[in-house]
């Protein structure tokens, strides 16, 4: 799917061209010629390559030329009518063509030339030129009076020239015979001495990798040697690279922990050992009117103290009460408060429980 995609977003103006120009020799179902002739004489703006032109050449041995120059001069009037005949040339001359009119009519030519120049004597020459001398008011009139309306690098003027020139050569070529024949031979001549260049590299090539094949060994050894270098290099600097990244690593994972305990002791608070408040003095209520509250109500200390002196309060919380704990018969007295002879009696005795509890809170006082 990847790779089809990727042809898909690579595909370009002249591929949908060629789609489109190969869907409509199959629906029309041309010949194989034909399909030859017009992708030789395309709109593209190359061509005719050497390649298109031998492929038409060889159809010489399946198909009359007769036939071939026929076709190719039919193709020419095609391109050459300002005049539509139906919607289908309509559409392909204002729309699909526009502006590119003019290379098929150029190329045709030289696919004329072409034939002129590469058939061989006798009877296949002879087709081509009676074809032509019967069609040749397209040759005379037509291509010499062609005008191109429009083109798309904008030099109408400089591609008819060209036209009308070539139209004149080809002309010339078969009115004169003379003229014909001298340039099929210099066209001969060109053609053997590429063909002789191109033998001459060829062998050049073949002597010179002959002679290159010990010079390729010894060089291939010497390659082998620096390949072998290289790779111990390469291996030895992975290493240390591998080396240097766990160290660093390492040290990335000991800076994180050295952060995060830090960051929890920030966290937690650090207690003031030095900060002691002074114990308060027990608060000791006593009235006039009810001497037995300060009996039975043990003096109480605050909740702000630490808890040493909590622990402590409770220990002599539990001292007062065991001294201070009154006998039944005291009870007995304290319940009866209608006598007053017993209240006056039992005055003496709180207020004594009391300064002996305060001398004892002294004391406990001076300990701490």
């Amino acid at each position: 799917m990847d790779s089809l995609s990727k042809k898909i977003q690579n595909l370009g103006l002249h591929d949908f061209r060629n789609a489109a120009r190969f869907a409509q020799n199959m629906i029309v179902q041309y010949e194989p010629y034909q399909i030859d002739i017009r992708t030789a004489t395309n709109t593209d703006s190359w061509g005719p390559t050497s390649k298109h032109l031998q492929k038409v050449i060889r159809h010489k041995y399946h198909v009359p030329v007769y036939l071939m120059t026929e076709y190719i001069l039919k193709r020419l009037i095609d391109h050459i009518a300002s005049k539509p005949k139906n919607f289908y040339e309509k559409a392909r001359k204002e729309y699909v063509n526009y502006g590119n009119e003019w290379r098929v009519v150029m190329k045709c030519l030289i696919l004329i030339e072409f034939l002129l120049m590469n058939v061989s004597d006798g009877d296949e020459l002879h087709q081509v030129l009676t074809c032509l001398k019967k069609h040749i008011h397209i040759l005379s009139r037509e291509t010499t009076t062609y005008r191109i309306p429009f083109s798309n690098d904008g030099k109408m003027e400089i591609h008819e020239r060209g036209i009308h020139k070539k139209s004149e050569l080809i002309v010339q070529l078969i009115e004169d015979p003379d003229f014909l024949n001298q340039q099929r031979s210099t066209h001969i001549k060109n053609t053997l001495k590429i063909r002789k260049q191109n033998e001459m590299d060829i062998l050049n090539a073949n002597q010179s990798a002959t002679n290159s094949n010990v010079s390729v060994e010894d060089e291939e050894s010497d390659d082998e040697l620096q390949a072998q270098v290289s790779y111990e290099h390469r291996i030895h600097t992975s290493v240390n690279l591998d080396k240097q990244r766990k160290q660093r690593r390492e040290i990335l994972k000991e800076r994180i922990k050295n952060n995060e305990e830090q960051r929890r002791k920030a966290s937690q608070p650090v207690p003031d050992l030095l900060d002691f408040d002074d114990i308060p003095s027990p608060v000791t209520t006593s009235n006039s009117n009810d001497p037995t509250a300060s009996s039975i109500n043990p003096p109480q200390e605050s909740d702000d103290d630490d808890d040493d002196d909590d622990e402590f309060g409770d220990f002599q919380v539990e001292s007062s009460t065991t001294k201070t704990t009154p006998s039944p018969t005291q009870q007995v007295q304290e319940t009866d408060i209608t006598e007053p002879t017993k209240i006056q009696k039992n005055d003496q005795e709180p207020k004594q429980k009391v300064l002996d509890f305060n001398d004892l809170y002294q004391n406990s006082k001076s300990l701490i």
